[in-house]
């Protein structure tokens, strides 16, 4: 790969940080049901763990990238404990408001996050003794890293628990009926969803050695949802394919930022219009089982 430019490396890595992002929103909306806005939150809560683990206390990152994915794990079913009681309205607003009060935490707890000025000089991840010290390291790690992220989605939402979700989605009433505890799937759901993003923060903090509370913003969870809902929600691999295309779009036009907004708008416009389910027609329809959710 020494002949790949460093910006193609970039634009690599960051496509695979964004391909387990969607798994984890993809999780929520397309096999839940659930539009969560918490992804950036979680998100940002590995970042953070992950970097302060690895600064203030010394640990190699082997260690820290496993608690961030626990810690989003774990703060999914914290948030999901008091917002799932609510009605889907609710849901949104809570999961908005969770995002939006970690973002003011980190700006304005200083001793711990530095605020504004972010934290920089993140340490360089260290996996098992090998040092992800070059790009073409981290790309090779982003690539393992993204297909056993969609190998354990497939595995979840073919899972009896993730047939059961699958099914809390498609009738709630008759899932209840059925015997199925809506609350614990919907809470195992929001755990799966916090551990990818936890973990796609601590990749996201060691790769790039800087974050800021900029990475709570509204922004990340804009581009999830084109990605998510532009590839199809409820399948495995178009989100995937969505996390390519639309990591990499913003790259093409940023010799021409203005037509990136009539750009997003027309897509969506046609997909809505045309492709209700996204870009999933070509690549699978959404689950209606744990079974068909890779076909």
């Amino acid at each position: 790969m020494d002949m790949i430019s460093p910006y193609l490396l970039h634009i690599g890595i960051m496509t695979g940080i964004f391909v387990l992002l969607v798994q984890s929103l993809n999780i929520m909306l397309g096999y839940s049901g659930l539009l969560s806005l918490a992804t950036p939150a979680l998100f940002g809560m590995g970042a953070y763990a992950s970097a302060l683990l690895s600064m203030r206390l010394g640990w190699d990152t082997t260690l820290t990238f496993a608690c961030a994915t626990v810690i989003g794990a774990a703060s999914g079913v914290a948030l999901g404990i008091p917002s799932l009681r609510l009605s889907r309205h609710s849901f949104v607003i809570v999961t908005l408001s969770a995002t939006l009060l970690l973002q003011l935490v980190a700006s304005n707890w200083i001793d711990l996050t530095r605020g504004s000025l972010g934290i920089a000089d993140i340490p360089a991840a260290r996996l098992f003794g090998f040092t992800l010290g070059s790009k073409t390291a981290w790309l090779v790690f982003m690539v393992v890293l993204s297909l056993l992220a969609i190998a354990a989605t497939w595995s979840i939402v073919s899972s009896r628990l993730g047939r059961a979700m699958i099914a809390v989605r498609d009738n709630e009433p008759l899932a209840i009926a059925a015997g199925i505890d809506v609350l614990k799937m919907r809470l195992f759901a929001f755990a799966c969803s916090g551990a990818f993003a936890g973990l796609a923060g601590a990749c996201y903090a060691h790769y790039l050695t800087f974050i800021d509370p900029g990475i709570f913003g509204f922004s990340i969870s804009e581009s999830l949802l084109v990605m998510v809902i532009l590839g199809g929600s409820g399948t495995l691999w178009g989100p995937v394919v969505g996390a390519v295309i639309f990591t990499a779009l913003p790259e093409v036009l940023r010799m021409a930022p203005e037509m990136k907004s009539l750009l997003y708008g027309t897509l969506l416009l046609l997909i809505v219009l045309f492709m209700p389910q996204g870009m999933a027609r070509w690549f699978g329809r959404p689950a209606a089982s744990g079974a068909g959710a890779g076909k």
